[in-house]
This record gives structure tokens, C-alpha cells and sequence, in this order.
């Protein structure tokens, strides 16, 4: 590939980089490590072992989301057939742009269940789309709660409106992907305002959405389970950082839950729609800048929950996302990904 056609990821790498040193930076080394020494070792057992049962759930139920997705599709697999495909795709996702990974997953049950990757790529599309819904659905309701707490804090108008801004955002957000869902033929119209070659990629992924999203109008049930497994990923993750953050502040108190859960869903929004690679930077930036304008988090600390959040998901998505790739074939995985990327560019410039 010529250098001018790497030059943008290396780009978005060396962005990546630099915006990772800086949040450390401003952490500060000697605050990161004064926080592990002030635990002892039964403290930061017990911690990682909450927040390791906490991801292994966090997993099994996006399997369990994904196994229900490709039912619509006609595709009916065990859970233990999903398992590695799902791990090891979110592990590349951390080292790839723009979700890199989810070729993995069309690849794996294409190899092992001869599956069509049109019916595998309209159960990602959907599964994003649906991603999305569950996370503003736990966003609104958080949002309600933080604005009856804010109620009863003084000089809190500033950060009631911003609440308000948002909580209404949210609530036009699931208005708008409603109607998607319902009348997805609406939008093909607004997608021929996009440039050329925007379009083209749009289209493909629309057409693998409407795939998708008719059998699940045909199957409600399925989408309420869709909607509602999303959601529950959300709450956990939530729960997770809430875990961390009440180890670093035992004097935080339970109505500070929704704002951690406010800031999980909107870190967590940089992920569905990533920039950098594996949202790294911009899921700390977000996170805490939620946090910081909560009433009970200091800036730094408000950075370190998120810093620390990040590094126990990294350290076990890497263990099993690195098992979970060398079962499925490690460089012939990463090769075929490279294949499956080149037929989808072939594909985009064919339409």
C-alpha cells in the first residue's frame, strides 16, 4: 500500500498515542501509583474479582444479544459457538479503526457454519443499531435521576440545563431511531444528500440494515430482547466503574450512581462510533468529563476512575481475546480479515 494511502491511519495512531500520554500525564504518575499502594492485596483481589464477574457477564449477555440476532436471520447457533468469534473481534476492536474486529465474526461462521456474510453483516449493523437504543434508553432514565438530585444542590443551574439538553437529545435520539426501525425506507432519501463516495459505503451498511430490521418488525419479542439485553450491557458497565470509583471514594453515596452510569453510556458512545482505535482517549475524555461536573468528583480523580476502568476491561479482553483469536486461527485470522476488507472495498466501488 502506498505511503499516502497509510498516512490517515498513522495519523489517527500517533492522535491515539499522544492523547493517551496526556491523560497519564495529567493524572500524574505518583497519584496512579499512590492508589495501588494505599490497597492492600486482598483490596486489589477483591476488586478485580468483582469487576472480573462483572465483564464476564457483560460478555455472555452481548453473545446472548448477537445468538438473538442471527435467529432472525434464519441462523440458530449455541452459545458456545458465538463465544470466541464475539471476544476475539472486541479485543481486535481495541487495536483497529472503525471496528475492525466484526470482520472476524463474519469470517468465523462463515468458515465453521458455511453462513452468508450478507446475514452476518445485517446482524452487526443491527446489533449497533440496537446498541445504540438501549444506551439512550439507560442514559434518559439516569438523567432523570440526576435532575431530581441536582434539585437539591445549590448553584447547580448551569449543570441542571446541560442535563436538560441531553436528557432532551436522548429522548429525539430514540424518537429518530424508532422511526428508523419502523419505516427504514424514510431514510434512503436523506442518504443521497452524503458525497459519492459516502454514500455508497452508507448505502451497503442501510441495505444490511433493512435486512436486518425486517425480521425483527416481523418478531417483536426478539426486538424487546434486543433493546433490553443493550440496555443491560450499559448498566454494567456502569456498575463497573461505579465499583472502581467507590474504591477510590468510600464516601461517595448511592446518588452518585446515575451520574457514573451517564458517564459509562456516554464514554461508551465512542466505542459504537469510534475515531481512534479502540476509542482509546476519547472513552477517558468523555467519561470524566461527565464525571468532573458531577457534584462529588475531583478532575483528577474524575480521570483516574476512567484511566483504571479501561485498564482492567484491557487486561481481560486481553486474556481472553487473546485465547479466543488463537483458537480461531490467529494469523489466518488476521489474514482473511484483510481479505474480507479488500472484497468489501471491491464491493463499495462496484455500486
Amino acid at each position: 500500500m502506498p505511503f499516502r494511502e497509510k498516512l490517515p491511519s498513522i495519523l489517527i495512531y500517533i492522535t491515539t498515542i499522544a492523547v493517551l500520554i496526556g491523560i497519564v500525564l495529567f493524572i500524574g504518575l505518583q497519584r496512579f501509583i499512590q492508589y495501588f499502594t494505599e490497597l492492600d492485596f486482598l483490596g486489589i483481589f477483591s476488586l478485580f474479582l468483582l469487576l472480573l464477574l462483572l465483564y464476564v457477564a457483560d460478555m455472555l449477555i452481548r453473545i446472548y444479544r448477537w445468538q438473538i440476532l442471527l435467529a432472525v436471520q434464519g441462523i440458530k447457533l449455541p452459545i458456545k459457538a458465538l463465544t470466541l468469534p464475539v471476544v476475539s473481534a472486541l479485543t481486535i476492536n481495541l487495536f483497529t479503526i472503525a471496528r475492525a474486529g466484526e470482520t472476524i465474526r463474519m469470517y468465523a461462521l462463515k468458515r465453521n457454519y458455511e453462513t452468508k456474510y450478507s446475514d452476518t453483516l445485517s446482524s452487526i449493523v443491527i446489533e449497533q443499531v440496537l446498541s445504540i437504543v438501549g444506551l439512550l434508553f439507560v442514559i434518559t432514565g439516569s438523567l432523570l435521576l440526576i435532575g431530581s438530585s441536582l434539585l437539591q444542590i445549590e448553584n447547580s443551574e448551569i449543570i441542571l440545563q446541560l442535563v436538560v439538553i441531553i436528557f432532551l437529545i436522548s429522548v429525539i435520539g430514540l424518537i429518530i431511531l424508532s422511526v428508523m426501525m419502523l419505516k427504514p425506507e424514510v431514510f434512503e432519501k436523506f442518504l443521497r444528500l452524503f458525497p459519492l463516495f459516502i454514500e455508497k459505503r452508507l448505502i451497503s451498511a442501510y441495505q444490511a440494515f433493512q435486512t436486518g430490521i425486517k425480521g425483527l418488525r416481523e418478531k417483536p419479542f426478539h426486538l424487546a430482547l434486543g433493546i433490553t439485553t443493550s440496555a443491560s450491557i450499559w448498566i454494567i458497565e456502569g456498575i463497573m466503574i461505579y465499583v472502581i470509583a467507590i474504591t477510590v471514594f468510600p464516601i461517595l453515596t448511592p446518588i452518585d450512581f446515575p451520574w457514573v452510569i451517564a458517564a459509562s453510556c456516554a464514554g461508551n458512545i465512542t466505542f459504537i462510533i469510534p475515531i481512534l482505535p479502540g476509542a482509546i482517549g476519547q472513552y477517558e475524555f468523555v467519561l470524566a468529563l461527565v464525571l468532573v461536573n458531577s457534584p462529588n468528583y475531583p478532575d483528577q480523580d474524575a480521570v483516574l476512575i476512567a484511566v483504571l476502568d479501561r485498564l482492567a476491561k484491557s487486561i481481560m479482553l486481553g486474556v481472553f481475546g487473546g485465547y479466543a483469536t488463537l483458537r480461531l486461527g490467529g494469523k489466518e485470522v488476521i489474514r482473511l480479515r484483510k481479505d474480507i476488507i479488500s472484497d468489501s472495498k471491491k464491493t463499495n466501488e462496484s455500486i
